[in-house]
């Protein structure tokens, strides 16, 4: 089998993590494959923040705590060594579908570097929160940027669960044509 289709297939969410840091030139080969995702109109609009910060990590997940409800520890990006945080432009309607690229390309490139990696909404909906928008800009997201998607990345704690694929495929064949 194809290792890229080997690798599509073997990925899946994972929500522990060990604490050791993972290799600058990895998270660098990471970011880079966000940064080569297809997005619309070919804009490349969003921006990627690496964030290895514990403190910062910290604070975000007391602001998560703070506006969705639960205690810090449990919007704690899963203590995840590396967090990716990917911001888009506000005014581009495309942005959640240019994430979704991103993203993908991220896990599949983590996945082949045996890491592990999960898909984190918190940051979403709270993104027009004054307290979170001040907190984003200490790190250089501007206030014309949200926060699309926040992936989790790290060495796997724990063993992938078995996932049963339940999404069906349909083919729809029309009649050869001479």
């Amino acid at each position: 089998m194809n290792e890229v289709i080997k690798t599509i297939l073997e990925r899946r969410s994972i929500r522990s993590f060990e604490p050791r840091e993972v290799e600058a030139e990895i998270v660098a080969e990471i970011l880079e494959c966000g940064r080569c995702a297809p997005c619309a109109w070919g804009r490349q609009s969003f921006e990627f923040f690496a964030v290895t910060d514990r403190r910062l990590l910290h604070e975000l997940a007391c602001l998560t705590a703070k506006y969705l409800g639960g205690e810090p520890r449990e919007h704690d990006f899963f203590s995840a060594p590396l967090v990716i945080l990917v911001a888009d432009l506000r005014e581009n309607f495309m942005r959640l579908a240019d994430a979704g690229c991103a993203m993908e390309n991220m896990f599949i490139a983590a996945q082949s570097y045996g890491l592990g990696s999960v898909w984190i909404n918190q940051l979403s909906p709270i993104s027009d929160k004054l307290e979170v928008i001040e907190k984003l800009e200490s790190i250089g997201v501007t206030k014309d940027r949200i926060i699309t998607s926040v992936g989790a990345f790290g060495y796997p704690g724990e063993g992938p669960r078995e996932k049963e694929l339940i999404s069906k495929v349909h083919y729809i064949r029309g009649e050869e044509t001479l």
